[in-house]
């Protein structure tokens, strides 16, 4: 027999006797007893502490939250997909993350992608609020801009509080609108549904409102008492 093909012999009985042995050695004993797995890891997984625990676990300490969860289409987000595992809080004394990311957050869902059913709900960020957070519009629990839930009534409050104030006097940047001419503001509301005036957020914003909605909204801030930098 040539040498070469000797050696070659030799090599694939050693590879066979080194598997062999592997198997025999590093297979725990319980393996395939009940499966394909480790029988052992049954109990094991069995006595280990809960990582999740559940929105009713939640519940107790965060009812208001709770609530508006339940009653929102985020009922199918748990809590502990945005705010981590509860494991043994509070006990434990430490406190779950609130995310100050939300733009990178939710558009793991909701970031605009060819392959995602056209019911889930999809947005293109840089066109549909800039670099504002999505919970300046959006109530994390129950997102939806004010009226957009079923069976609600459209409450303009509620859904330009997150930039402008419960009280319509403008937050930090953004401009009072409480007290200001109803003709004006109706304007500028058409001028960003039509694009006529940029503004990533407001732009998306007015391209749902129909004409009875921006003088209902116009009417809305007109009666209410001027703010600062009216």
């Amino acid at each position: 027999m040539p040498t070469h093909i000797l050696r070659l012999i030799l090599l694939v009985v050693g590879f066979i006797i080194l598997a062999i042995a592997a198997a025999i050695y590093l297979t725990p004993e319980s393996f395939y007893e009940f499966g394909h797995y480790r029988a052992d890891s049954v109990g094991e997984i069995a006595a280990d502490t809960p990582q999740f625990q559940g929105p009713d676990y939640c519940e107790a300490c965060h009812e208001e939250q709770h609530t508006d969860w339940t009653a929102g289409v985020h009922t199918v987000v748990k809590c502990e997909v945005c705010h981590g595992a509860a494991r043994e809080h509070p006990a434990d004394g430490g406190k779950l993350p609130i995310p100050d990311d939300t733009v990178k957050l939710c558009t793991l869902c909701h970031e605009k992608m060819p392959a995602r059913p056209a019911a889930q709900p999809q947005i293109v960020v840089s066109e549909h609020a800039g670099e504002e957070q999505c919970v300046t519009c959006h109530d994390p629990h129950s997102p939806a801009l004010g009226g957009d839930q079923a069976g609600e009534e459209s409450d303009p409050a509620a859904a330009c509080a997150g930039c402008h104030g419960d009280e319509g006097r403008g937050t930090g940047d953004f401009p009072s609108l409480a007290g200001k001419d109803a003709d004006y503001l109706a304007m500028q509301l058409r001028n960003y549904r039509s694009g006529a005036r940029e503004n990533a957020m407001m732009n998306t914003i007015a391209e749902s409102l129909s004409d009875a909605d921006i003088v209902g909204f116009a009417a809305f801030y007109a009666a209410l008492e001027g703010g600062a930098g009216q």
